[in-house]
């Protein structure tokens, strides 16, 4: 897969993410498609297929008023794409365990690791 094509694909993942697109955001995903959140190294949540992913993200929109992913950076390599990423953020309502509550902004760094099968995003792992 060329290096513009995975662009095209992350770009239009991360668009309706930003507008809390979730039909939007599941169309360049494979039907196997993996997610995985890492915060300090440590796995904070994961799913395993496009049924998995869709439920996670649909419960996600509630947690945010406003979101937007920023791309930096693409680094491609022979099997994935890493994205360096500024994150904004503002809470729609309070975390389950008290440590942010409804109307905090979020700023953060990180990245994102994109892989590919089939022409499709197969596997997304992000990292705070």
């Amino acid at each position: 897969m060329l290096n513009l094509q995975r662009e095209t694909l992350i770009d239009s993942y991360i668009s309706s993410y930003n507008q809390k697109d979730v039909k939007g955001m599941l169309k360049p995903l494979h039907k196997d498609v993996i997610f995985e959140n890492y915060t300090n190294g440590e796995i904070t949540h994961s799913t395993q297929g496009i049924d998995e992913f869709e439920k996670q993200a649909i419960q996600a929109l509630d947690f945010f008023e406003t979101r937007e992913q920023s791309p930096e950076k693409y680094i491609h390599q022979a099997r994935y794409t890493e994205v360096h990423l500024k994150y904004h953020a503002i809470l729609g309502k309070d975390f389950p365990d008290g440590s942010l509550k409804k109307g905090e902004e979020i700023n953060l760094k990180g990245k994102s690791v994109f892989t590919f099968k089939d022409g499709l995003i197969s596997k997304i792992q992000d990292y705070s």
